[in-house]
């Protein structure tokens, strides 16, 4: 929970007044603070500083704020600096929080802001606050760099060669307890979305995309599992819709990819077909990763499909539009800040 000091003027402002109001109406002060992510403590210093000194005290005032007192140097060697993992410079994890960089400059340059002015402060020097993507611990960097300086590369090149489609591909289970995000609501309503509570249920669903805007899917069948047998007859439904292509599929390096049969698929369809292995615990390398975002919290954000026939249903419409929707499975291929 935040005091309020980090949220813009405007935007603290219109919180003070709405929360006069809502408390006028005997909303509780606890509801108050939690629809807008503040503490309760801010919340009564609003009301009591409006009980006290009347309603347009709860009007925002500007400052300034202190001059930095970082030179030029210093301001150049601080940004050189946070460019890094926090962990290169002695701090226990790579992230660079508000109060680790508050340290950080006062240590190293002797020079101390207040914790109130650091959000503004980190902003002005052209810092955004983000979600890290996560990377697994036994990820291999040097796999990552092989794949991406040489082998990726010389798969592009041999892709041209043989006018190539370049699919990557990957399964997910889609469970019957869906995702539920946020919404809209009024302050003081409690938003509830009924789903059902079944567990155990589930599809499977393994898909393929492509940089060009082609997706290709298959849901397994009834109490079916992910098996060599199932990937592969995926791969030959890929393969008939792109009947007069040269394929190349990259995928992880999952059991049912590399087992046997795969593996003798491949050999015997060398002329036309070809597999490639990612790095291993490398997510964020196969941008089939990502419909799975779309699907589960976009399109099936708190589902109400009752039983796994209704989900197949809703699963298997939701990939054909997306399947419809090049525009959107190319920006899959589209790295993000």
């Amino acid at each position: 929970m935040k005091d309020g000091r980090s949220l813009d003027h405007q935007t603290l402002e219109g919180y003070r007044f709405a929360a006069v109001k809502l408390r006028k109406r005997e909303v509780p002060v606890a509801t108050i603070a939690e629809s807008f992510g503040v503490t309760t403590e801010a919340v009564y210093i609003w009301l009591k500083k409006a009980r006290v000194s009347g309603i347009k005290s709860l009007k925002s005032s500007k400052s300034g704020g202190p001059e930095p007192d970082l030179d030029e140097k210093q301001f150049s060697s601080l940004l050189r600096a946070i460019r890094r993992p926090a962990s290169k410079l002695g701090y226990a994890t790579d992230l660079w929080s508000g109060p680790r960089l508050r340290h950080f400059i006062k240590h190293q340059f002797g020079v101390e802001y207040h914790k109130k002015h650091m959000p503004r402060f980190l902003r002005r020097i052209g810092l955004n606050f983000k979600f890290p993507e996560r990377r697994s611990l036994e990820q291999d960097p040097i796999a990552v760099r092989e794949w991406k300086k040489r082998r990726l590369p010389q798969l592009m090149k041999f892709a041209k060669s043989k006018n190539a489609l370049i699919f990557y591909a990957d399964e997910s289970l889609v469970s019957l307890i869906p995702y539920v995000g946020r919404t809209w609501a009024f302050p003081e309503a409690k938003p509830i979305v009924r789903v059902s509570g079944r567990r155990g249920q589930h599809v499977g669903i393994t898909a393929a995309v492509n940089a060009q805007g082609r997706l290709g899917f298959e849901l397994t069948r009834e109490n079916e599992m992910f098996t060599a047998k199932v990937f592969l007859r995926f791969i030959r439904k890929l393969r008939r819709e792109q009947p007069k292509r040269f394929v190349v599929l990259i995928v992880d390096g999952a059991p049912t990819h590399t087992a046997k049969i795969v593996k003798s698929y491949s050999r015997e369809n060398k002329k036309s077909f070809r597999m490639e292995i990612l790095p291993a615990y490398s997510p964020e390398l196969n941008p089939a990763e990502k419909p799975w975002v779309v699907l589960k919290s976009q399109n099936l954000n708190g589902s109400q499909a009752q039983d796994k026939s209704e989900l197949r249903g809703e699963v298997n419409g939701h990939m054909k539009k997306l399947k419809k929707n090049k525009s959107k499975v190319v920006s899959f291929f589209v790295p993000k800040d």
